[in-house]
C-alpha cells in the first residue's frame, strides 16, 4: 500500500473526519492510528521489554505517517514525567494511610516498585497522547 503524507496533504476532510468520541477513546487505549482507528502504532506489546517503544512507520491501513517529523515526541517526555508524578503521590499518599506512616523503605518499596513496572505504557501512552493531540480534528 501507498504511504501518504496527511499532515503535508490539503486533505482536511481527511483528518477533519468523524469520529464519536467512544471510539476516539478506545482507539487511544488500544494504541491505535489517530486517521482511521485500525492500524496499530507500536511494533510490539509493552510486554516487550526489548521493543516496547518502536512505532512504526506508518499505518499498516491507510498509511499515514507516525512519525510526523523528526524530535516531535520530545514533548512526550513532559507527559510521562506527569504521569510519574502521578504515580508516586497516588502511591506516597496510599502507603501513608495504609501502613500509617510505615519506616522509609516501605516508601520506597510501594513507590518505586509500581513506577519502574508502568513505563512501557506511560511511555507508549505518551506518545499516543501527543499524537492524537496533533493530528486528530474534531
Amino acid at each position: 500500500m501507498e504511504s501518504r503524507d496527511y499532515q503535508n496533504s490539503n486533505h482536511s476532510e481527511t483528518l477533519s473526519k468523524s469520529i464519536d468520541k467512544g471510539n476516539l477513546w478506545q482507539s487511544m487505549a488500544a494504541c491505535k492510528c489517530p486517521i482511521c482507528t485500525k492500524g496499530y502504532m507500536f511494533k510490539s506489546k509493552a510486554t516487550d521489554l526489548s521493543r516496547f517503544n518502536e512505532l512504526k512507520e506508518a499505518c499498516p491501513n491507510c498509511g499515514f505517517k507516525f512519525m510526523p517529523e523528526p524530535g516531535f515526541y520530545q514533548i512526550s517526555m513532559f507527559l510521562t514525567y506527569a504521569f510519574g508524578v502521578a504515580l508516586f503521590v497516588v502511591f506516597g499518599f496510599l502507603t501513608y494511610f495504609i501502613f500509617s506512616n510505615p519506616p522509609l523503605w516501605v516508601y520506597y518499596l510501594m513507590i518505586f516498585v509500581p513506577a519502574i513496572v508502568t513505563v512501557p505504557w506511560s511511555l507508549r501512552y505518551s506518545k499516543v497522547i501527543m499524537l492524537y493531540i496533533f493530528t486528530w480534528r474534531k
